[in-house]
């Protein structure tokens, strides 16, 4: 496919011509053939047209692409400068302050596979849009003029609609704890609040130190009488100092008790 594309560019002729009145366009014409020198009648092909500076691998100050039919002599004409924009611009080109360079690119399938069809120089014609500033005579820039006075501020236009809120932003860093603030005055004592619950008993405190003993109290009162015993037959007892003995062993004071009969 890349020969039969070179062979192309052989096989093309070209013709420039100027619009009237100088547009910031010029017209591109060309016969596209195949390898075999037979013409590409009626078929869809793609131009990619590139103006480069100084040279024919300077760099390119414009680009732009054409979609064009070929007649069935295989005849495409374009318009440079109305094509699809690919960069720059070409009415800010200074067409007298260089040399410039066409650069042809063409997709003999009509996309945007382009192929180099090869590169030539712009010559005079071209520059006739050079006159439409320093080409038709007119004497060289003047200076600046003096600014002049600001106008008056025109009438406000009316306010806008308010947009849609933007995304919260993110949480700052906390920032540095500020000084205690004087403390204010104090305020009016309010009223006594309801008592409390009685709370829980506390723990049974440490026993405390025996008190001084008391005053004696006073006599209680008489016991009542008990009941008059049995006479006791004293002449089974006898007296014997200290000791007393029962008749039959029993004594008091004594360990071996013996028998007494008591006598009056």
């Amino acid at each position: 496919m890349k020969k039969t594309m070179l062979s192309i560019v052989a096989a093309m002729s070209i013709s420039i011509t100027v619009w009237a009145q100088a547009p910031n366009a010029f017209k591109y014409q060309a016969v596209a053939r195949d390898a075999a020198g037979n013409i590409i009648a009626n078929k869809n092909v793609g131009f990619k047209i590139s103006i480069l500076k100084s040279s024919t691998t300077g760099n390119a100050v414009y680009a732009e692409t054409h979609a064009a039919t070929t007649n069935e002599f295989g005849l495409v004409n374009l318009g440079i400068g109305n094509g699809s924009l690919v960069s720059g611009n070409i009415a800010t080109i200074d067409w007298g302050a260089d040399n410039y360079f066409i650069k042809i690119e063409m997709d003999a399938a009509g996309g945007s596979n382009y192929l180099l069809m090869g590169t030539s120089q712009l010559m005079s014609v071209p520059y006739a849009m050079y006159a439409k500033t320093s080409g038709n005579g007119q004497g060289p820039k003047g200076d600046k003029g003096i600014q002049g006075a600001k106008g008056d501020s025109g009438v406000a236009g009316k306010q806008g609609i308010q947009g849609i809120q933007g995304i919260k932003g993110l949480k700052g860093d906390s920032g540095v704890a500020g000084k205690q603030g004087i403390q204010g005055i104090q305020g009016v004592r309010g009223d006594k609040g309801d008592t409390g619950q009685q709370g829980i008993q506390g723990i049974q405190g440490v026993q405390g130190v025996k008190g001084d003993k008391g005053d004696k109290g006073d006599t209680g009162l008489q016991g009542i009488q008990g009941v008059a015993g049995k006479d006791a037959d004293t002449t089974l007892w006898k007296r014997n100092g200290t000791n007393v003995f029962y008749n039959g062993g029993v004594g008091i004071g004594t360990k071996n008790p013996a028998n007494y009969t008591i006598t009056q």
